[in-house]
């Protein structure tokens, strides 16, 4: 444990942060290499290809998938089809109408409505400490895109970010339902490659399969590097840190950590390949963020001993280990 003025902070706690302060970098740095690959690919070609190859990379393990359990494949289903289907194609379709400025405030409305669907379907309750470091970060996202922000959007875009926003919060909260009965691994490569199908399926009904061939074969050298970053960093390696973060954390929590610092990766990575500076908003920003996840890890509980000598906090509303 380490002492932090009053407060406590169990040092094996923060596992699971990094894993999801790395899944916010890499879906961070993806929003600077996304907009390069999107000059080269429409939303639908990118979404259908990134998600294809993921699946393509779960497949070694079709034998073990064979073996999970027939009650969980409806759940599964539901999974994929939220991921890879709705969330992207709802963000896509909306940034059609909204900036992506006025889309960042809305996308990062995820964790708040994680929250409320994990309270309601899961019975999951979040601390005070929680409560005011999820509120802390939001407000961090809200400084960061108040310099940019114009008031300009249609009512139909935001609407359509917001759905977006709700998809991603649904799966997270499945997915962090189905962690508990299936290995992860297994989890990640089962939504992975149901979600490719469903996305497949949908793609081939509207008659866009060939279009979307045809825009992955026309890829430069550049452009492939990049689609295998999406693919292999932002669709593969991030969700299987995701579900390890799920596992651990609170659904909000698990959310807000991979989403709010996306705006301080982001601004990193536009100094890097693009030379782009930012401004004190950007700093402000960073600050609240970055205190919200070390708020959220704090409490003026007690301690108690676990197995093995463990020093472990207790929720005395729930009675169980934090």
């Amino acid at each position: 444990m380490i002492g932090v003025g009053g407060f406590r902070i169990e040092r094996g706690g923060w596992l699971p942060v990094a894993a999801l302060l790395l899944v916010s970098a890499a879906w961070g740095v993806h929003s600077v290499v996304g907009a390069a690959l999107e000059r080269q690919l429409s939303p639908l070609q990118l979404t259908v290809a990134r998600f294809s190859i993921g699946a393509l990379l779960y497949t070694p393990l079709l034998p073990r998938l064979r073996r999970l359990p027939r009650s969980a494949l409806r759940q599964l289903a539901l999974t994929g089809l939220l991921w890879a289907v709705l969330f992207p194609l709802f963000f896509y379709e909306a940034l059609r109408y909204i900036s992506p400025v006025e889309s960042v405030l809305v996308i990062n409305t995820a964790p708040l409505i994680a929250a409320l669907l994990g309270r309601i379907f899961a019975k999951e309750r979040l601390r005070r400490a929680q409560t005011a470091g999820l509120l802390i970060g939001f407000a961090g996202v809200a400084v960061d895109v108040a310099g940019s922000w114009s008031a300009g959007g249609s009512l139909l875009g935001l609407l359509l970010v917001f759905l977006a926003s709700t998809a991603f919060a649904s799966y997270t909260l499945s997915a962090r339902s189905l962690s508990a009965r299936l290995p992860l691994v297994d989890m990640v490569a089962a939504i992975s490659i149901v979600g490719a199908l469903e996305l497949w399926a949908i793609t081939l009904a509207t008659g866009n399969a060939g279009g979307v061939a045809e825009g992955v074969l026309r890829l430069n050298a550049a452009g492939w590097v990049e689609l295998g970053y999406v693919a292999v960093v932002v669709s593969t390696i991030s969700y299987v840190l995701y579900g390890y973060g799920l596992r651990h954390l609170h659904s909000a929590s698990a959310t807000a950590l991979a989403f709010y610092p996306q705006v301080i990766f982001t601004a990193l990575a536009q100094l890097v390949w693009f030379g782009t500076g930012f401004g004190w908003l950007t700093v402000v920003s960073a600050v609240l963020i970055l205190g919200g996840v070390v708020v959220s890890r704090t409490s003026p509980g007690k301690w108690k001993a676990g197995r093995g000598g463990r020093l472990r906090r207790r929720d005395f509303r729930s009675g169980a280990p934090a």
